[in-house]
């Protein structure tokens, strides 16, 4: 019995889930037939079905950039699609995705259904076309900086440290507002080479790039704000809310790990 026991957990999980991804691929498929573009997904969730049942935590990491990379290369002579459902992930990994898309020859847009935060965000803004649902949201971009042992904190918060200690800070303090300083410039640096030539005028007049670039950046705002498509929209960001309902349909097949809302389909 326990053998039997164990054999179901590993493989009834796994039958599962090459049952939805069959059904995933074959969404995927249509989709591209209706919206003409050759469809990527980055889903990053915990589902319910995953090896021994076990939930996992996902984010952009090199691996993501990996497979993104090779899949841009290998429809180079294609428009694409990108499908973003995202807490954000390694700074690293979303600059090298973002750039890649960037300077892809034919059209890309990058569709938000629920959320792309962070290195998300940085993605999103390397696309020559943002599409969110209305109720969708992206957030800041200002890198996050620390350790395993103290955390990871918004790069503007050390250096605000650093500068109101003064000579009292700690030497760790001093170290993480020199990183911080040096992630900052990076970011900006890529936020405005993303955002080059994309800034649409907003109730009359028209942002700068540069403010557009200190807003997302700057840490005005806490890390986890979420920018609604109007909010993205007034700040100068040129969004879409004419959003396919059928991206909707095909997120219904990612299954959640909690079960508190429930209702009558």
């Amino acid at each position: 019995m326990f053998v039997f026991l164990f054999l179901y957990a590993i493989i009834y999980p796994q039958s599962q889930l090459k049952k939805i991804r069959m059904q995933r691929m074959a969404k995927l498929k249509a989709m591209e037939r209706r919206h003409g573009y050759k469809v990527l997904t980055m889903i990053h969730r915990r589902e319910a079905i995953s090896f021994f049942g076990l939930p996992a935590y996902q984010f952009i990491d090199e691996e993501d950039a990996e497979q993104i990379l090779r899949w841009i290369r290998k429809y180079r002579n294609y428009p694409l699609e990108l499908i973003l459902h995202t807490p954000g992930g390694q700074l690293h990994a979303s600059i090298q995705i973002a750039r890649a898309l960037k300077n892809h020859p034919k059209k890309t847009r990058v569709l938000i259904p629920h959320y792309s935060m962070s290195g998300g965000t940085i993605i999103a803004l390397a696309a020559d076309e943002i599409v969110m649902d209305k109720d969708a949201v992206i957030g800041p971009i200002d890198p996050q900086v620390g350790d395993l042992m103290r955390g990871l904190f918004p790069a503007p918060s050390w250096i605000y440290a650093a500068e109101m200690k003064k000579e009292n800070a700690e030497d760790v303090t001093l170290v993480m507002s020199d990183i911080s300083r040096k992630a900052l410039k990076l970011t900006r640096n890529v936020a405005m080479e993303l955002l080059e030539g994309k800034i649409i005028p907003v109730s009359g007049r028209e942002n700068s790039l540069d403010e557009i670039v200190e807003k997302l950046v700057s840490g005005e705002m806490i890390h986890s704000t979420p920018l609604s498509a109007a909010e993205a929209k007034e700040i100068g960001l040129s969004v879409s809310t004419d959003f396919p309902e059928d991206v909707h349909e095909f997120m219904k097949l990612f299954r959640p790990v909690k079960r508190n809302v429930e209702y009558v389909e």
